[in-house]
Order: structure tokens, then C-alpha cells, then sequence
């Protein structure tokens, strides 16, 4: 977490530097804004008030900016009938190109901006998803999927907010407040003063409600990502709390945490308004003591303290001129007090939103290339663990001393009891998590020297959950290999058995799934897997539990056709089917993260005595 604004801010200066320009552009366009209204107005309620209303005589500068004789409205006690329409027909003209002006930039501004900071918003998410996905699984283990989501989408958002709230804006108000404070200072420094004296405490009062804030943000960000990743479950389990009945005890669930997240949010909106509240009572009465004093002036005509300045639209002497226009600043920089303490407290909750998603980004993927890594190497003489450790927690090793050896054209099947570790030894071979100790060496190359993404291209996976989306059938099959042909897409479905039900259908490959292919059954979502794996053509292939859902006639038209295919493949199977595991060259009993037995098939049941073949006798009993 960044300890300060400004730290937070710093860090997103390389997300603004391809930006730079357009943020230059605006903010030259925003101060030519703000000049032109203070020069106008400034000058307009002179011109209206003191000279229109009042027919006092132009100064010399002021007809000379007008062009006008200074015999008709310089060296006269008071302005003709005349006169006064021409300067409200000027003033008039004056005020429609201001307004025009200012009407355009406002128009223009906030879209041109908004356009700036989008972009900037894009260079961040798409930074955290590029470092969402190659963080290795350890992490993901460890963290919901919804606050990922929660941070991708909505803590990434906080870059735009503290860039137009923690800088665009302060420096917008700001400068408006300086502005505002100058003109006060120069129509009399005991207002400057008086208004500075009131900015002080302002400050102060902040200072005692930020900690405040801070906290209560950051407990409703933890809340709503909570929250987020309990929806995120709950849509994902619709059909299991149907076929529980559990609908009832999830909205009330649901209803309780969307309740303390609503408490929270709640509790910072306390914190801002009562900041507010307090900043606004201060300014309050300081612009109550200001009119009072101003009157007073205007009563006895005194003079202005920057003659030499205000003089140039009229204000040599507290008029009505003078005070309207010393009490329209006044209360801009009241309005501007009170906007910057709210905008003070927004600050607080996007620091923390902002310290959220750089949190993910300065996060160090376990799994990254060592210095020259090497591409993926031709499998001629097979893939080789030798003495394989590794440990979700270091206590309890999930791999203990695994040694193995597998050639191309041979199939492997990983067996063993749920919890041995078959899933995790695959999981090794993708890297998607690091050995703890001894090796795996791919052609006799570590595994660690080979580029990841050279690696992980080489293997294609069948995993045991059947990942699909919601697009076409051909789309899905094609995914690991989009420039696959039509042809190489439907032999890749044959040789899955994927074909004949596939074509049956009224559009075909064409056919839009559902969401996570919702719209088969679950043996039609694992022949697709399966087609998707052989299209990708790797030189490795995993299978996690291929079979579980086919029928057995499907599952050995299926292996058979996977046997003729994988000739030339280095082919893992991790299942309990026995059907499946007979079609195997070898298999590796694994029990207690050791490789307990191997052998082929009739080899490790001529053990009657066996893991193996106790596993089998099982496995037929409670089948039959």
C-alpha cells in the first residue's frame, strides 16, 4: 500500500507518459478558460454595475481597451443616455463571445479528457491482466477469483479517478482559488487574510479526518471484493443450490454480505459528509464577517489597496461594483474550499483503490524465463524426472522422490488414490508451479532453461474440467491453433468421435455453445477437449481423466484413434478407468508422493500381492 497521494500518483507516471501531450493540450486550453472568465467578469460588473447602471466616467485605460472618445466618457461627470446603451450593447457582445467561448471549452473538455483518461485506464488494465495470467497457479490457489476480478475491473479504475481527482481537478481548483484569492488580496489584504486564516483550519480539519477515511475505504473495498467473489460463486453454483433447494439460503447468504458491504460504503459517506459539513461552516462564517466589513467600505467610499491593478476595471474605491465583484470571489473561494475537501476525502478511497491494483501488478510471477532461455527442443529421446520434489506447503510435500522416464510413442497412465499427487506431477511438466528440488529435463535440456511460452506451445491438455466457451464449436476446437483449416478441424473431431454428433446438429460446427458449453452433455464437452488437444498437434499430450464421461464403446473407438494418432507423441494419461489404463506402455502407481510400483499392465498384476493390483480389484468390485 502507498503510504501518500503522491506516492500513488507517482506511480502511475509510466500509464500517463504516452499521454503526455493531450494532458499538456488540456490543461493549456483549461488556464485560457479560466483567464478569460476572471478578465471577463471582472470587467463586466464594473462595465454593468458602476458604468451602464450608474453612468460613472470610463477610466482612460478602459476607453482606450473599448476604443471610445475619451471627451464622451472619460473627461465627464456623468455618462449620457447615449453613452450608457452603447456600453450595454458592448457589454452585452462582451458577455455572448464569453459565454460562447466558455460554452464551447465546456462542451469539448470534459469529452477530450475523458478520452485521455480512458486511454491511460486501458495501459493499466491491460498491464494487470497481462500480470493476472502469468502469475503462477500458487498465487491463484491463494486468492478468490473475484477479487482478481474486483481489482482488474474496478481498483484499475481508480488510475483515471486519481488522475483527474489527485491532479487534473486540485490543480483546476487551485488555480481558480489563487485566482480568486489575488483579486480579494488586491481589493484589501485583510481579506486575503481573513479568507487564508479559514483555509488553515480547513486543512487542519482534514488532517483529522483522513486516517479516518482511509481506514473505512479500505475495509469497504475488502467488503466489496468479498462480496464480488461470493457472486461470482453463486452464479457458478445456480444448478447446485437448485438441485439442494438451497435457493432460499443463498439470496439470505447473499443478502448479508451485500448488507455489510452496503454498511461500510455507508460509513466513509459519514466520515466525507461530516468533513464537509465542517469545512463549509468555517468558510461560512468567514464570508459573513467579509460582507460585513466590505459594507462598511462601500459606505465610506474607501479605497482599494491595489489601485494600481483594479484600477484597470474601474475598483479604485469600495463601490458596488467593487463589493459585487469582492463577494462573487469570496464565495468562489468558499465553493472551492468545500469542493476541495470533498475532493481531499474521494482521494483517500481511490488511494487505497489504486494501492489495490498496483499491489497485483508488484506482485513477482513465480514462474519467469532465465537469463538466454532456450527454445523448445525436438523430442527424440523422451521426457525424464529424476528425483521430483515439490510442496504446496513445505510441511506437508506433495512429491516426495519421484523418478521416471517417458519416450515418444509410448503412452504413460498416472494412477493412485485421490490426494497422490497425479494432477500436481502434470501440473510440473506445464510449469505452471516450480520443482522444490531435483529435475526434469526434456531431451536432456532442464525444463528451467526452456523458454515458458516455448515449453507450454509444445504440450497440449485435456483437463479434467472441460473448459469451453461461448462461441462456435469450430471456434472452440480451434482455439489453441486458430489457423487451422476446416479439413484439419474436422479430423482432429474424428479422431475425438466428436464428428457424428457434432454434425448432427442443425448448424453444425457453426453451432454457438452456451456458456462453459452448457449446451452439451458433459461426454460431448470432453470429446471437443479431446479435438482441441489433437488439432494443436503438440508433441505431448495430457489427458486427465479423458474417458470419465464417455460411454465404453466411445471410450474405445476414442483410444483406439488416439493410439494411431500419437505414433510420434510422448502421451500421459491421469485417470482411474481401467479400460484406459490397459491401453497404457506404462503405469505409475503413485501413493504417498512416490512412485510405488510400475510396469505395464499385466506386468503389475502378476503382483497379486501389489498396489496395483489391489487398486484393480477394487476398482472391478465396486463396478460390478
Amino acid at each position: 500500500m502507498y503510504d501518500s497521494l503522491a506516492a500513488a500518483l507517482w506511480r502511475t507516471r509510466s500509464y500517463i507518459k504516452p499521454e503526455l501531450r493531450h494532458f499538456i493540450a488540456y490543461g493549456m486550453l483549461v488556464g485560457a478558460g479560466m483567464l478569460l472568465e476572471l478578465a471577463t467578469f471582472l470587467f463586466g460588473f464594473d462595465l454593468l454595475t458602476n458604468k451602464v447602471f450608474l453612468g460613472e466616467a470610463l477610466t482612460e485605460t478602459q476607453a482606450g481597451m473599448l476604443g471610445l472618445p475619451v471627451a464622451e466618457y472619460v473627461t465627464v461627470e456623468q455618462l449620457s443616455e447615449s453613452s450608457r446603451y452603447l456600453l450595454r450593447n458592448i457589454f452585452l457582445v462582451i458577455m455572448v463571445t464569453t459565454l460562447a467561448i466558455g460554452f464551447f471549452l465546456g462542451a469539448v473538455l470534459p469529452y477530450y479528457l475523458t478520452w485521455i483518461l480512458q486511454r491511460v485506464n486501458q495501459h493499466l488494465r491491460v498491464s494487470m491482466m497481462d500480470q493476472a495470467v502469468h502469475l503462477s497457479l500458487r498465487y491463484h490457489n491463494d486468492s478468490q477469483v473475484g477479487d482478481a476480478i474486483y481489482r482488474v475491473y474496478q481498483d484499475s479504475a481508480m488510475v483515471t479517478n486519481v488522475i483527474q481527482n489527485g491532479l487534473i481537478l486540485p490543480l483546476t481548483m487551485l488555480g481558480n482559488y489563487a485566482i480568486a484569492f489575488a483579486a480579494l488580496f488586491f481589493f484589501a489584504p485583510y481579506l486575503g487574510l481573513l479568507f487564508l486564516i479559514a483555509g488553515g483550519v480547513s486543512v487542519a480539519i482534514a488532517y483529522v479526518f483522513t486516517p479516518v477515511i482511509r481506514r473505512r475505504s479500505e475495509l469497504a473495498r475488502r467488503a466489496n471484493s468479498v462480496l464480488t467473489s461470493h457472486i461470482q460463486e453463486s452464479v457458478g453454483s445456480v444448478r447446485l443450490f437448485k438441485s439442494c433447494g438451497a435457493e432460499d439460503g443463498a439470496i439470505s447468504k447473499f443478502d448479508g454480505r451485500s448488507q455489510y458491504a452496503l454498511d461500510r460504503a455507508y460509513d466513509i459517506r459519514k466520515s466525507v459528509a461530516t468533513l464537509n459539513l465542517c469545512v463549509a461552516l468555517v468558510t461560512g462564517v468567514v464570508v459573513l464577517v467579509a460582507d460585513y466589513v466590505m459594507a462598511h467600505w462601500v459606505w465610506e467610499g474607501s479605497a482599494t489597496y491595489g489601485y494600481g491593478v483594479v484600477a484597470l476595471v474601474g475598483f479604485a474605491i469600495w463601490n458596488l461594483g467593487a463589493f459585487q465583484a469582492a463577494r462573487d470571489r469570496s464565495v468562489s473561494i468558499t465553493n472551492a474550499s468545500v469542493e476541495l475537501a470533498n475532493l481531499w476525502s474521494l482521494l483517500q478511497d481511490m488511494k487505497v483503490g489504486l494501492g489495490r491494483a498496483f499491489f497485483l501488478l508488484d506482485l513477482e510471477p513465480e514462474i519467469v524465463d532465465r537469463p538466454n532461455a532456450l527454445p523448445m527442443p525436438g523430442i527424440t529421446k523422451g521426457i525424464r524426472f529424476d528425483h521430483v520434489r515439490f510442496a504446496y506447503d513445505q510441511e506437508q510435500p506433495i512429491l516426495r522422490d519421484v523418478s521416471f522416464e517417458a519416450v515418444p510413442g509410448t503412452v504413460t497412465a498416472i494412477v493412485g488414490s485421490t490426494g497422490a499427487g497425479k494432477s500436481t506431477l502434470l501440473n510440473l511438466l506445464l510449469r505452471l508451479y516450480e520443482i522444490d528440488s531435483g529435475t526434469l529435463t526434456i531431451d536432456d535440456v532442464d525444463q528451467r532453461d526452456i523458454r515458458v511460452q516455448a515449453l507450454r506451445h509444445a504440450i497440449a491438455v485435456v483437463l479434467q474440467e472441460n473448459v469451453l466457451f461461448p462461441t462456435s464449436i469450430k471456434d472452440n476446437i480451434k482455439y489453441a491453433a486458430p489457423n487451422a483449416t476446416d479439413d484439419e478441424i474436422r479430423a482432429a473431431a474424428r479422431v475425438a468421435c466428436a464428428d457424428t454428433f457434432i454434425e448432427a446438429l442443425s448448424e453444425g460446427y457453426d453451432t454457438t455453445l452456451g456458456e462453459r458449453g452448457s449446451k452439451l452433455s458433459t461426454g460431448q464437452r470432453q470429446r471437443l477437449s479431446i479435438a482441441r488437444a489433437i488439432l494443436k498437434g503438440a508433441p505431448i499430450l495430457i489427458l486427465d481423466e479423458p474417458t470419465a464421461s464417455l460411454d465404453v464403446a466411445t471410450e474405445h473407438r476414442v483410444l483406439q484413434q488416439l493410439a494411431a494418432w500419437g505414433t510420434d507423441k510422448i502421451i500421459f494419461f491421469v485417470t482411474h478407468r481401467i479400460a484406459t489404463i490397459r491401453h497404457a506402455d506404462q503405469i505409475l502407481f503413485l501413493e504417498d508422493g512416490v512412485i510405488a510400483e510400475r510396469g505395464s499392465h499385466e506386468q503389475l498384476m502378476a503382483d497379486t500381492i501389489g498396489k496395483y493390483h489391489h487398486f484393480v480389484m477394487t476398482e472391478l468390485e465396486v463396478a460390478s
